[in-house]
């Protein structure tokens, strides 16, 4: 079996879950896209299809591989999807979203042909400027849509630019301009689903849960920077990254670990290779940056990082360890060195980078 495994803590997924939805009280739409933010599609959408209300995802193809894995719960496909490949997928009556007035041509003439409805959520750009219908056209697409009588409008959406900082005032210009689309929205069809909030959304912002969220990050269980309600700070980050020493050697001083022998050694240094690098999704720039922990005690990665190898310096005195041993890559344990949180940190990028850069080669189980 394949030494590096990514475990996921399934208790502590549905915990995280349960948590956002007695939050949040609304409806709860899982975000699973890219590989389930690299904790493994398969394994999140199993152990939690009955506690959401509905998954999202980023194309078509993850679509097709949460309906593999469960069929019964909406599955919202955020992305801009092929229409030639919409006709192949009928059947799995997935629902697309709407960013231009052309989507709704496009979809009821495929619909058409087939004589069903598809079903859609519209996209109200209000202000990230990605994607969506502009503000200043909104009133006609979602016209267009409930008119339709080959389109079922189920819902409406927005995303926040800037929930990761509370008090950015762009959060309220976007919530306000939303609060005009659902108003609008509500007077043609009461029951649309109105959704903006995203994982720090919901938790940072005043009224912005409507009749659904999208918590993505935070039910993997990654928490903002800022100050959270108590019952929030419950959520526990699901996954934990281990893998095992290989090889141990002992350097002479003078001696050099790696790629350009960027590490010199000392006397009775003794160097662990593990067999994990950047082939495998992790950080080649943490070579000679990061640590490892075995048995929560600390030790540093040494020289460049390889493709498919690194080392870690064990000092003078290994203690008791052996090849074998497992050693932690990504610890669960937020306060440690080498948490996906201060990972993220220590390279100046986000928790989502480091789990979702994590490729096949890692095996995912859970627990």
């Amino acid at each position: 079996m394949n030494a590096n495994i990514l475990e996921i803590n399934t208790k502590t997924l549905r915990k995280n879950i349960s948590i956002i939805k007695a939050y949040t009280q609304t409806k709860f739409c899982f975000p699973v896209k890219a590989n389930a933010y690299g904790h493994g599609l398969d394994i999140i959408v199993k152990n939690s299809y009955d506690l959401v209300d509905y998954f999202a995802v980023a194309c078509l193809s993850e679509a097709t591989q949460v309906y593999s894995a469960c069929h019964e719960k909406p599955i919202l496909v955020f992305g801009r999807v092929e229409y030639d490949d919409i006709s192949k997928v009928l059947d799995c009556d997935f629902i697309y979203s709407i960013h231009s007035i052309e989507d709704i041509r496009s979809l009821s003439k495929i619909a058409k042909e087939s004589s069903i409805k598809i079903k859609v959520h519209i996209n109200i750009n209000t202000g990230m400027n990605r994607m969506g219908v502009g503000f200043d056209s909104y009133k006609e697409v979602i016209d267009k849509a409930y008119n339709s009588q080959h389109i079922e409008l189920l819902g409406v959406y927005s995303h926040f630019a800037c929930a990761d900082d509370k008090n950015h005032p762009f959060n309220l210009q976007q919530n306000q301009k939303f609060k005009e689309v659902v108003a609008y929205t509500k007077s043609i069809k009461e029951n649309v689903i109105c959704h903006l909030a995203n994982s720090y959304g919901l938790v940072g912002q005043a009224d912005v849960c409507y009749d659904m969220v999208r918590p993505g990050i935070l039910s993997y269980g990654f928490l903002p920077e800022f100050e959270v309600d108590d019952i929030v700070k419950e959520i526990q980050p699901i996954a934990r990254l281990t893998s095992e020493i290989i090889k141990i050697i002992s350097l002479n001083d003078g001696d050099s670990v790696g790629y350009s022998l960027l590490h010199k050694g000392f006397e009775g240094e003794y160097i662990a290779t593990i067999p994990i690098g950047y082939g495998d999704g992790f950080f080649r720039a943490l070579g000679g940056r990061g640590f490892v922990t075995i048995d929560e005690d600390t030790y540093p990665i040494v020289g460049k990082m390889s493709m498919d190898a690194m080392a870690i310096s064990l000092g003078t005195n290994h203690k008791s360890l052996r090849v074998g041993n497992q050693v932690e890559i990504i610890s669960n344990n937020p306060s440690l060195p080498n948490s996906a949180k201060n990972i993220a940190k220590l390279l100046n990028t986000i928790e989502y980078d480091v789990a979702a850069t994590l490729n096949e080669r890692i095996v995912r189980i859970g627990l």
